[in-house]
């Protein structure tokens, strides 16, 4: 059961079980959620393939064919 007239100072839900910071335990956990790390750039490890003489590049297209169309 809620306690009477005692909600979160966040996000104004009714506590169940108050805490010292005044804020329930999700906006807790929110609160003091670490931050993701940022990855790192990345940078080209290969190089570029080459093209082959005879061949010719094709766009990509939204509707190119794909196993399942054909």
């Amino acid at each position: 059961m809620p306690v009477d007239g005692l909600r979160c100072r966040e996000c104004h839900r009714p506590l169940l079980r108050p805490s010292p910071s005044g804020m329930g335990p999700v906006c807790e956990r929110r609160r003091n959620a670490r931050p993701l790390p940022v990855p790192a750039a990345r940078t080209p490890t290969a190089a570029p393939v080459p093209s082959i003489p005879g061949q010719t590049e094709l766009p990509l297209i939204p509707f190119q064919p794909t196993l399942h169309s054909l």
